[in-house]
This record gives C-alpha cells, structure tokens and sequence, in this order.
C-alpha cells in the first residue's frame, strides 16, 4: 500500500482538528471564498452592516463541525446545553446565506456570544444571555480560536503551489486566490477570540508589564471608546491629559499608569525583536551574519542597501531599482522570485514610530506609474507595520506588508535550507501580512510527496 504525504494532510495532522472537521471547514471556505472576502470588503470600504459579520460566520462555522457532537468521530468538544434555546436576536438573521449548514440553535447561539465577545461587550453582560459562567465562555471562545487558527493553517498548506493531485476533493481549485485573501483575517479572529477585542485595538493585548498585561481588557476598551487606537495616538504629548482621563480619576497611580502605558508602548516590541534578532544571527553562517546585524539597525538608503546586501547573500538577483533615473520608480524589482514579477519598497522608522497605510501602500503607486501594475508589490516594514493598517489592506489584492523581523527569519531558513526558494516565494506573495508563524516549518520535496509504506 503506498501512502502520499501531503502539503493539506500533514497540515491537518499539526492542526489538532479532526481529519472530517478540517475537511467540513476546508470546503465550507472554499465554497464561500468570494462572499467571505465580500463581507471583509464591505467593512473595509464602509458599506457592511456590522464589520463582525465575518467574525460571526467563521465562529458559527467552528460550532458547527464535527469538533463539536460527533461523539462516533472522537469529538471531544460539547457547547452548553443552556445554548439549545431559541437563537438571540443577532447577526445570523441577514447572513443565513452565508452560514455553515446544517445550522442548530446552540451554534447560532455560541457564534452571537462569540461575536459580541470580540466586540469588547462586558462578559456580565455576555454571561446574564444564558446564565452561563464566564469560566465556561472564555473556555468555548479559546476553543473555536485553537479550530480557526488550525483552519488557517491547513488553508495556507492547501492554497500553497503544489500537484492539484494532491488537493483534498473539498477544495475548489478556482477559488484559491479568493482562499488565501481570508487566510490572514481568520487566524487574527482567533487571536481576538483568545483576547475578546476588536480588531482596531487588539495590539494593545501584547502591552506587557514583568510578564503580564498591562492593560485589562476594560482599560483597553476604554481607550478605544475614547479614541487612543494607534501608538501614534497614545504617544501624542498634546492628548496626555485625555490619555490620564481614559484610564481613571485624577490620582498619582492614574498619572503613574499613563506614563507607564506610554513607555510600553515606545518599547512594544523591542524585547522580542532583540531576541528574535539575536537568535537568527547565531543560526546563520558567518558569510551572512553581519548583513543581518545591519539590516536590522538600519534605516532610510542604508536600510535599503542592507536588504539588497541580504538578497545578495541568499542568492536572489535584483533586475532593476531606484537609481534616480526613473522618477518614483520601486526601490527594487526582482523576476528571481517564482510566480511573479515582484515590486519592492522600503520603509523605515525610528524605533517607537511605525509604517503608515500611506507609507504601506507606496509602492502600489510608484509600480503603476513604471508599467508594473502587473507585478506582485511587497511593503518591508522597519520597525514593523503601525497595527491598525493590516486590517485597511483588505481591498489591496496584489500587496504583502512585512514587518522586517519575519522577513530577516524567513532570510535565515532559506539561507539554511529550511524552506524552498518556491515556499518563500508563496509566503510572500500573498496578501495582506506576511507573518513568521506563517512561514513553512520545512521544505515539502518530492521525497516526501512519494514517501510510501508497504
């Protein structure tokens, strides 16, 4: 008997769902690729009627599986029984075409929790719907969170290049493109369904003090109600007397804690980028670690020339850049990279500041003015990309924006021989956010594609 291991089958295996619910959850995407970016469109331009309608159909879609009740497929996962009264007054009234079928009480219930959950509602308030302590509703959100990001995870494998033979049956091969344009917007739904917040604020969750948040969740809906959605926001000097009110009475620990939020914020990240950054240079060979080292503390031209340095070191050739002999041409153009032709810019910031939309989006207008429209563009963000932008980029199919970090790891696995020049090629021409979770773990070869058992 000779037995093919698959891109999907061994994302599936990684995943923790059930074979059945993957494949359910593959072909429920697959089916509604089109309409599911519709409704992520509409909030994007304005025009939805609530920007949690995806959150609520790809909630009620993880209630709905096999995951839940199929006690004969080893399920493990049960929904409150007080769910099984008639469906709350929500979303599920204008979106029935676009649910998960079949469609029982209980999910539709567990969904509408779950949506107002990651609005930021008050868990009393969530809590008094059904009776239904907050222990075993954050448990029943962190759950459809582990099955959604598990779902991405499986549609990133099964939408990456690779033999149509080796699809599941439940894949539609001519919705792919429309496939991986949700990847990115369901695996952040389930980091708001582990944190129970909007979107617009759900960085502010990453704020650590000695290990621990340092903001409650209330807190941070407060500052949202209030305005502070961006670091730029909470970092203006002239809005530090509304940040001090947004966080409590007049008091020394009131002024203490506005201060303290400011300083985490100027240092977000900058822990976890030192260590990621240290950790790549160590694995990389000596031909290459200094590039790194530079690439990561520079900004601006020498920002610029690092990158191509790395590109360089990693074997990818550059066809053409940003001499100042075209006006707004790219910063560079590559043809090395398999798929597309790929448009390329840089964008820098001092460390605290982070790239705008306006700045993330550059490079779509300075390839259409040269005749790339055509070309995949790709934003490299340094420090990283401002948090709110990622969610604006919706409608923009042709634009990856990568904070440098990821980029420098996905660097070091190619230079290592860990991914394929075609792995990284794929994991950075998609759109939205290229992340480093995201990258493959190992290259998928022939070998393991005709890997067999007798």
């Amino acid at each position: 008997m000779k037995l093919i291991v698959t891109q999907g089958g061994r994302a599936v295996a990684r995943s923790g769902l059930l074979p059945v619910s993957a494949d359910e959850l593959i072909g429920y995407v697959s089916r509604n690729a089109e309409p599911l970016v519709d409704l992520l469109r509409k909030c994007a331009d304005g025009t939805a009627v609530n920007c949690d309608d995806f959150a609520f159909v790809m909630s009620h879609a993880a209630y709905s599986c096999s995951e839940y009740g199929g006690r004969d497929l080893g399920a493990k996962r049960y929904l409150p029984y007080q769910l099984l009264e008639s469906p709350l007054r929500g979303p599920y009234a204008h979106l029935r075409g676009y649910m998960f079928v079949p469609s029982e009480d209980d999910a539709i219930n567990a969904a509408t929790l779950a949506t107002r959950w990651v609005a930021g509602e008050n868990i009393r308030n969530i809590e008094n719907s059904f009776g239904i302590r907050s222990g075993a509703l954050t448990s029943m959100f962190s759950e459809a969170a582990n099955i959604l990001r598990g779902l991405s995870d499986v549609l990133f494998a099964v939408t990456s290049p690779q033999d149509p033979d080796y699809l599941p049956t439940s894949v539609d091969l001519n919705a792919t493109s429309w496939i991986s344009e949700v990847i990115g917007s369901i695996r952040r739904l389930a980091f708001r369904l582990d944190v129970g917040l909007p979107e617009d604020v759900l960085w502010m969750s990453t704020l650590m003090s000695d290990g621990s948040p340092l903001l409650s969740r209330a807190q941070i809906m407060t500052l949202r109600s209030n305005d502070f959605l961006s670091p730029d926001n909470i970092l203006d000097t002239g809005k530090f007397p509304a940040l001090m009110a947004a966080l409590g009475r007049p008091s020394t620990q009131t002024t203490a804690l506005a201060q303290q939020v400011q300083a985490s914020v100027r240092s977000w990240r900058v822990d976890e980028r030192t260590r990621l950054a240290a950790s790549q240079i160590k694995r990389l060979p000596a031909d290459c670690k200094h590039v790194v080292q530079k690439f990561y503390r520079s900004r601006e031209k020498e920002f610029e020339d690092s990158l191509e340095e790395i590109f360089s070191c990693i074997g990818i050739t550059i066809d053409s850049k940003d001499d100042g002999s075209k006006s707004s041409y790219p910063d560079f153009v590559t043809t090395a990279l398999p798929h597309r032709v790929v448009s390329i810019e840089c964008k820098s910031k001092t460390v605290g500041d982070s790239v705008t939309f306006s700045d993330a989006t550059d490079v779509i207008r300075k390839a259409s003015v040269n005749g790339l429209e055509d070309s995949f563009k790709v934003t490299v963000c340094q420090p990283y990309i401002s948090p709110d932008v990622v969610r604006k980029l919706v409608n923009c199919r042709e634009l990856c924006v990568v904070n440098a970090e990821d980029l420098a790891e996905a660097f070091v696995r190619l230079k290592l021989g860990k991914i394929t020049i075609e792995s990284f090629s794929d994991w950075l021409q998609r759109p939205g956010q290229a992340l480093r979770d995201m990258i493959p773990t190992s290259s998928f070869s022939v070998a393991d594609q005709n890997a067999s058992v007798e």
